[in-house]
């Protein structure tokens, strides 16, 4: 989502952003010009000075909107979270061919597959970006998620009738634990890839994560099936 310097003037806005969809505009520019450069390093290194350079706006004015980087970041997952969740809820909309759980696993893990951004941000969720926020930002966001988790865990437990009352949502619970851990040993450093790629004999080291996802959540849902 890297802007270029045609789009940033052709999305140019006033200092002052009276109209709410001024304002609406504005911070998505902010939270865009954020996924760049997370993208293209890390979130240690995006420095909120940088994000106000890409947008073209005042240090102060990012402030504005994000009193803090936590806040700023947490705002980027809701986007990219809730985004994914309505992708999700299309592709177990589908009522061919019959589901199973291996069908569900691979569906789920194949639904994050290049949503490097969004899982890298849920690894840091409980001990970075929610360390820094008011519970006045973060109540709205567990709210949401609350609610999307009810309403995907329903549809999990549609599509899978092995599964007892209740055990939908708790699925996407262990789904997010799986994600931050797949996460964290699949994002090695370059030192560590090097070393793993020169030397064949330790290749059980290394991690796929949608093929580790795929086979952790068939486990849990066979498990749960041969109850």
């Amino acid at each position: 989502m890297a802007s270029t310097s045609a789009a940033k003037a052709n999305r140019a806005l006033p200092q002052r952003a009276r109209k709410d969809e001024d304002k609406e505009a504005r911070r998505q520019l902010i939270l865009d010009e954020a996924l760049a450069l997370y993208q293209a390093t890390s979130y240690a290194e995006v420095k909120m000075a940088d994000v106000a350079g890409r947008a073209m706006l005042a240090k102060g004015t990012v402030f504005l909107y994000f009193p803090t980087k936590e806040a700023l970041f947490l705002a980027l997952l809701e986007d990219l979270l809730f985004a994914w969740f309505a992708r999700l809820d299309g592709l177990l909309a589908e009522d061919t061919p019959a589901w199973t759980g291996p069908r569900l696993a691979r569906t789920v893990a194949e639904s994050l597959e290049g949503e490097v951004a969004l899982t890298r941000l849920l690894a840091l969720l409980q001990t970075v970006l929610e360390q820094n926020v008011t519970a006045e930002q973060l109540r709205p966001f567990k709210e949401r998620l609350l609610a999307a988790l009810l309403r995907a865990g329903t549809r999990v437990e549609q599509r899978l009738p092995f599964l007892h009352a209740g055990e939908g949502p708790r699925f996407f619970i262990h789904l997010h634990a799986l994600v931050t851990g797949l996460r964290q040993m699949a994002d090695v450093a370059p030192v560590a890839r090097e070393v793993l790629e020169a030397l064949p004999h330790l290749a059980p080291l290394r991690v796929d994560f949608t093929a580790e996802l795929t086979t952790a959540l068939t486990t849990l849902l066979r498990g749960l099936e041969s109850r």
